[in-house]
This record gives C-alpha cells, sequence and structure tokens, in this order.
C-alpha cells in the first residue's frame, strides 16, 4: 500500500512539474485590430484587414517580450529578427468579432489571442541567425503598409463627394478590379507570411500548401516560388523543384535568394556541379552578407571535392552566426 501510495505520488508531482514547465513556456497576448469599411468592401474583406491588424500589434507586443528572454536579450538579435521570430513562434484564436454602425460608416473590431510557444527558443534564434527570414519579414511587412495606403487611397477617393451630392457614388468595374486585386495581394501576402513560418520549422507539406495559396491569389510573388522549390527540394522532389525556382528567376534574375536554392538543387545533379557554382557566386555577389548563401556555396564546394574551399566558407558563415554551417565545418577534412 506504501509503494502504491509513492508512486502515485511521484506521478502527481511529476505531473504538476510537467504542466508548470508547460506554461512556464507559453505566454498569451491579447490585441485587437479595426477596420471601417469603404463602399468596395465586403464583411469577409473587412474581418481579414482587422485580422492583420491586430497581428501586426500582437508581432509588436510579443517582440518586446521576446528582448527581455535571455536566449534573445544575448543572442544580438536586430529589430527586424525579433519581430520575425515573434511572428514564428505566435499561434492565434479569434476571441470576438464585433461590427459597429456609426452613420454611413461600417467598422469590426476583431480581438485575438495570441499564444507563444518559446519551447527549443534557443534553436529558433540559431536558425533566425543563419536564414533570410528577417529580411523576409521586414519586406512582407513593407508591402502590406504599401499595398494598405493603396486600399485607403483608393476608399477615400471612392467616398468624394459627387454632384448633386445626395447622389451616391457608384464604383466603376475598373476600381472594382483594382481593389480585388491589392486584397488578393495582400491575402497572397499572408500566406507568405505562414509558408516563411512553415520553412523555418521545417515544415515542408504545410509550407507547400500555404505557398501554392499565394502563388494562386499572386503568380508574380517571387518569393513565393522561391520558398515552394525549396520545400520541394526538401521533400527529395528535385526534379519538381528546378521548374519552380526558374519560374522566380524569370520574374526577376537578380533574386539572391532563388540563385541559392537554385544552386542547392544543381549541385546534385549529373553533370551540373559547376553551374551550381555559377549560381551561388552570383548569388553572394548580390548578396554578400548572407550566412545562408555562403553555407550552399560550401555546399557546392565540398559536392566538388574542393574541401579547403568548403570550410573556408563554412566558417565564414559560421562566424556570422550560423550554428549548422559551425557543425558542418568539423566534419569536412581538408
Amino acid at each position: 500500500m506504501k509503494n502504491t501510495l509513492k508512486l502515485l505520488f511521484s506521478f502527481l508531482l511529476t505531473f504538476v512539474c510537467l504542466i508548470s514547465v508547460t506554461f512556464a513556456e507559453q505566454r498569451i497576448f491579447v490585441t485587437e485590430g479595426k477596420y471601417v469599411m469603404g463602399d468596395l468592401d465586403s464583411k469577409k474583406d473587412a474581418k481579414a484587414l482587422a485580422l492583420i491588424d491586430a497581428k501586426r500589434l500582437a508581432v509588436e507586443q510579443v517582440g518586446a517580450y521576446l528582448e527581455n528572454a535571455g536566449e534573445v536579450r544575448n543572442s544580438q538579435l536586430n529589430k527586424d529578427q525579433i519581430n520575425a521570430l515573434a511572428a514564428g513562434i505566435m499561434s492565434i484564436d479569434v476571441i470576438s468579432e464585433d461590427w459597429k454602425v456609426s452613420g454611413e460608416n461600417t467598422s469590426v473590431e476583431m480581438q485575438i489571442r495570441v499564444t507563444t510557444d518559446t519551447v527549443n527558443l534557443q534553436d529558433k534564434v540559431s536558425k533566425m541567425k543563419e536564414s533570410d527570414q528577417a529580411y523576409n519579414f521586414k519586406e512582407i511587412q513593407n508591402q502590406l503598409a504599401f499595398l494598405q495606403k493603396e486600399l485607403a487611397a483608393m476608399k477615400t477617393n471612392q467616398q468624394k463627394p459627387v454632384e448633386p451630392p445626395d447622389v451616391k457614388k457608384t464604383p466603376t468595374p475598373e476600381m472594382k478590379n483594382k481593389y480585388e486585386t491589392v486584397l488578393n495581394d495582400i491575402n497572397a501576402l499572408e500566406y507568405l507570411e505562414k509558408g516563411n513560418v512553415a520553412l523555418m520549422d521545417l515544415r515542408w507539406n504545410d509550407a507547400l500548401y500555404v505557398l501554392n495559396r499565394a502563388i494562386e491569389l499572386n503568380p508574380d510573388l517571387i518569393e513565393a516560388y522561391t520558398g515552394k522549390s525549396y520545400a520541394l527540394y526538401n521533400s527529395n522532389q528535385s526534379k519538381v523543384a528546378l521548374p519552380v525556382i526558374i519560374k522566380a528567376l524569370i520574374i526577376n534574375p537578380q533574386s539572391a535568394p532563388s540563385l541559392g536554392v537554385k544552386a542547392l538543387i544543381l549541385k546534385d545533379q549529373p553533370g551540373k556541379a559547376k553551374l551550381a557554382l555559377a549560381d551561388a557566386n552570383s548569388a553572394i555577389r548580390i548578396k554578400p552578407d548572407s550566412p545562408r548563401l555562403l553555407h550552399i556555396r560550401g555546399e557546392v564546394y565540398a559536392k566538388m571535392g574542393k574541401t579547403s574551399l568548403a570550410q573556408n566558407d563554412f566558417k565564414t558563415a559560421c562566424d556570422m552566426g550560423a550554428k549548422s554551417a559551425c557543425d558542418r565545418a568539423k566534419k569536412v577534412k581538408r
């Protein structure tokens, strides 16, 4: 009986400790976004735009919280990297949706609950330092801000008074099409951001799903093709990945991330190592401060048997904060 009680007590103690650790690794934030509808908006669009506003505020709050976390405070991450890290550890639930009418204006307020997952935070910090995630996140936020300004300008223009003043201005088909295009681009960027997070977490299938959605909404979104190709490459689908990255480089031949992914794909194909090296060199000329691209070129050199050059690239990338390159350097013999 005593042994049974001891076992039961031990089990309960372990359970309580696990619960305590779980809650210690999570933090809850609540933010609220708002959007005022115009004549061109649907309720679905208004909800999506209010949600984007709430997520933006959540990233700011989580980023401020992370700045005080030991793993982040000692890692020398910059502001963009911290915000990108914040976006990557957030899971979101909608708490409430509140519609209000004031005169002729209808608005919606979306309140969300954000739960942060800081399990293996040090590993996530290391990945952030050696990836292009921070740059991608900043670019997405810049594009979102630009598109939101475009929406606001179109809405303001639509609401300008006409003669006679009691006649309501009817949106033209051209205006409707332009507005829908901007909304599609905004939604595509939302899917792209989700895809980037999935790529960081090595969730290749999830990345492929959301990046395909991004491409459907905006067929010229080069970052979505690059991410999709990288996910296909890591899913052992190099033959399928190659035409996808070629599509990205048709859109922008000077995309350093796209050239890097192409080099990764080509290095494993018979007789294509020199082409891979040329692409890796081009990528580094465009973006010489990228540890990820140096790591890629190191892999190309290793494939070619140029171990000394490979180790130089791995060590340089390691000095720039790429932990995986540090590990790779130890495995390559001169």
